[in-house]
């Protein structure tokens, strides 16, 4: 019987239990031999290997396992981006962010082979930006045969820096071919956020979430999109994404009040207010209201009634060049309580 090993996921120990078999736990110890835990003690979360199916299949599958255990474990605990990562010589983290299809994993990977490879699955950030590698399997894909999982080190990725890991940058991607020249440019934390909540686990298990998110994003100086065609083609921008950026957005949080009035914002777990929209949380679903919503919101959630909201909305943007404006106003009030960013009472 093999014995089992600890992996170091984000900051999580989860203790890895294999089949028995000694050719099968091999492998599996050597695939996670980039993310093997040199602590001692219990482990946070235990995962086993399956053995009614496939060995290729149950290698896939164990990774799956031990990243979702390892997010449970770590939520409300750190802000969690489905992210790949690289690090330089000082430990400044670069996060690449983005859905399924952007490029993430491939340009981690082509990345890892020139700096640190951090992961190309999760990037947790911890309220001192401190970051946690995770460094498990890749999936190589093979000609008529199940992708291989192999380790960093096995796949030329190069190793951690001698340095403590943290957040430096925050970078949105965006791939298509008609980006022959990779570029970077600075993102407004109004159109970040959409962007950032969609590829984050957990996230409602912090108090304050979206302030949580803008801290950090103050912290390393703002987002950036990358747009990029070719993975092999960012390593030459690569100094100037490890450089502290400057383009972080003014932003202020919406003091939450008790009202009298007819409407209240009970189910908004918080909100900012940044660039003239406000961008409110409702449960898990983030809402970026713009136009006049900001002006009807605001007073709403202050206490004032229809009447009052109307008076407010002519006052910032005067009368509408057609229509009622009392009307159009409770049109786009509707429209909110619909939404769930406000209640009636």
């Amino acid at each position: 019987m093999t014995a089992p090993f600890d992996v170091d996921a984000f900051g999580v120990r989860v203790r890895v239990h294999g089949t028995g078999a000694p050719a099968a736990d091999g492998a599996l110890r050597a695939a996670w031999a980039g993310a093997l835990s040199t602590d001692r003690g219990d482990a946070e979360r235990e995962v086993h290997l399956r053995a009614d199916e496939p060995f290729d299949a149950a290698m896939e599958r164990i990774t799956v396992d031990v990243t979702l255990a390892a997010l449970e474990a770590r939520r409300g605990r750190a802000l969690l981006f489905h992210a790949g990562g690289v690090a330089d010589p000082q430990g400044r983290v670069a996060a690449l962010v983005g859905p399924s299809g952007r490029g993430k994993t491939t340009l981690s990977r082509e990345l890892g082979t020139h700096f640190g490879y951090v992961s190309d699955e999760t990037i947790a950030v911890d309220a001192e930006h401190r970051v946690q590698a995770y460094r498990k399997p890749l999936s190589l894909v093979r000609d008529a045969a199940p992708k291989q999982q192999v380790s960093p080190q096995q796949a030329g990725l190069r190793s951690l820096p001698d340095a403590p890991l943290r957040l430096g940058t925050l970078i949105i991607l965006d791939r298509a071919d008609e980006y022959q020249t990779p570029t970077l440019e600075a993102v407004s934390l109004v159109e970040a956020l959409p962007e950032l909540v969609t590829q984050m686990s957990y996230l409602c298990a912090h108090a304050e979430p979206l302030q949580r998110i803008a801290r950090l994003c103050d912290a390393v100086g703002g987002v950036r999109r990358l747009r990029y065609a070719e993975a092999s083609d960012v390593v030459a921008l690569m100094p100037e994404v490890f450089e502290p950026s400057a383009h972080a957005s003014t932003w202020r949080s919406w003091p939450r009040q008790t009202s009298a009035g007819p409407f209240t914002t009970d189910a908004v777990s918080d909100a900012i207010i940044s660039d003239g929209a406000v961008v409110v949380m409702v449960g898990d679903r983030l809402q970026v209201l713009g136009g006049v919503a900001p002006v009807i919101w605001q007073a709403a959630a202050t206490g004032s009634d229809l009447d009052a909201i109307t008076e407010d909305v002519v006052a910032a943007y005067g009368l509408p060049p057609r229509g009622d404006v009392r009307v159009l106003v409770g049109e786009a009030l509707e429209q909110l309580l619909e939404a769930g960013a406000l209640n009636r009472r």
